[in-house]
């Protein structure tokens, strides 16, 4: 039986009551379905415009029968429902439903990628799977979503930034990345490693290199691995076509089966979390790059809140 772990937010409006409504469309459109809640959490707002207020955060497990589109159609919908608008990215939201896993799918495409991309830093998705999902296993990092949390507490009792691996498919990537990194000064810029890498094998193998070294709960030295990647023509070419090779080399998207291709295979020596970014937009990478980073610390408080069903 497929399962699909799905992720609520809000920080818009009456937030416990919009949650308590995505929670209840939730359970009717999954009433032939084993349903189960976390707890609701408090965390700040990351990565998105200033003066946000706090979010309610939680996640749902959904043991059912339905396929991947059939699941995401249903949180489609209940976003409309609940009034959920898309102006700004990252902004103030009166609801936000995001499918995180869905079985050992890998899927990379512009529209939606599963599992979602940003799961293995977000310690405000996380903490709440934690309560219902732990043996979930993330088929990108193959990692289960204990070892992903305990990753994220230790990142956490080092309390300093997490050391974050940046590989770059162009030099202008890097050296424009290296500039702004410079301009934030010692504390954050010590934590970041560029380089320059024209083909993602010669990435995988320098992971494979700087990852030879664990400890007890398999954290490499490097806490998050990020592949920023341009297009040379972003007008003519779209980000999620140029960069397949790198999704495929990284495990995001599984390979054709075809003479001379690759297979995410090549990574089960790399188990950990990584991200596909694009590199089209400096400054926007730039902003991604430290969200993540910040979302790696972001606190996460469980309320008293229930879900009054």
């Amino acid at each position: 039986m497929p399962s699909s772990l799905i992720s609520l937010g809000a920080n818009l409006g009456n937030v416990l009551e919009t949650m308590r409504s995505a929670g209840r469309l939730l359970r009717e459109a999954f009433q032939d379905s084993s349903v189960t809640f976390s707890r609701m959490f408090r965390t700040p707002a990351v990565g998105g415009p200033t003066g946000q207020g706090e979010f309610l955060n939680a996640m749902v497990r959904v043991d059912h029968s339905r396929s991947l589109w059939d699941v995401w159609n249903v949180i489609q919908r209940i976003e409309t429902d609940l009034g959920r608008q898309r102006n700004q990215r990252w902004e103030s939201r009166r609801i936000d439903i995001d499918l995180i896993l869905h079985d050992s799918v890998r899927l990379w495409t512009p529209h939606l990628k599963i599992p979602h991309p940003r799961m293995c830093m977000r310690s405000f998705v996380l903490q709440p799977a934690l309560e219902i999902a732990s043996e979930f296993i993330d088929p990108v990092s193959r990692w289960s979503i204990r070892q992903l949390a305990e990753h994220l507490d230790h990142v956490n009792s080092t309390g300093s930034a997490p050391s974050i691996a940046i590989g770059c498919n162009l030099l202008t990537v890097q050296e424009g990345l290296q500039t702004t990194f410079d301009a934030l000064g010692q504390d954050w810029n010590n934590h970041f490693t560029l380089t320059t890498t024209t083909h993602p094998w010669d990435w995988i193998l320098a992971m494979k290199t700087s990852g030879a070294e664990c400890n007890q709960l398999g954290r490499r030295r490097v806490d998050l691995r990020i592949a920023c990647v341009k297009t040379p023509d972003p007008e003519s070419v779209q980000w999620e076509d140029y960069s397949a090779p790198w999704a495929v080399m990284l495990g995001l998207q599984p390979a054709a089966r075809q003479s001379g291709q690759i297979d995410g295979e090549l990574l089960e020596s790399i188990a950990g979390p990584r991200y596909l970014l694009p590199g089209n937009d400096l400054p926007w990478a730039v902003h991604e790059i430290l969200a993540a980073g910040q979302a790696m610390r972001c606190p996460v408080e469980p309320t008293d809140n229930s879900w009054g069903f």
